[in-house]
């Protein structure tokens, strides 16, 4: 008996877990966010999406980020290289983990919140 309570605890917890770490519809993007080469990137809405543009230049390095099949998708540029990927992007409470995808390449980036 000790050890089905045992189990059922340890179930529950992760379960638990898996819920705090799951993605919503209800997240919010807009903020000012520092890329990892010290860009500011500046995300607001536009329309019923997201969009990403850099603090000096004003150019877009985020857009069409929507929650579609249970997580948040969209994709990055990258104007230094001219390299366009869709992503899916992650939000934590101060940092913003983007996995970009181009064919059988995989990137993952992380910008910091700005406060």
């Amino acid at each position: 008996m000790n050890k089905r309570i045992k189990t059922s605890v340890v179930l529950l917890f992760l379960f638990l877990q898996m819920q705090a770490f799951a993605q919503n519809k209800k997240e919010n993007f807009v903020g000012k966010w520092k890329a990892p080469k010290g860009d500011i990137i500046i995300i607001s809405v536009l329309g019923k999406s997201f969009v990403g543009k850099t603090a000096k230049q004003n150019i877009v390095v985020l857009k069409d980020v929507k929650f579609s099949e249970n997580k948040w998708q969209g994709v990055v540029l990258n104007p230094r290289e001219h390299i366009t990927a869709k992503c899916e992007l992650i939000l934590y409470p101060n940092k913003l983990k983007i996995i970009a995808r181009k064919g059988v390449f995989t990137k993952t980036l992380y910008w910091k919140k700005v406060v």
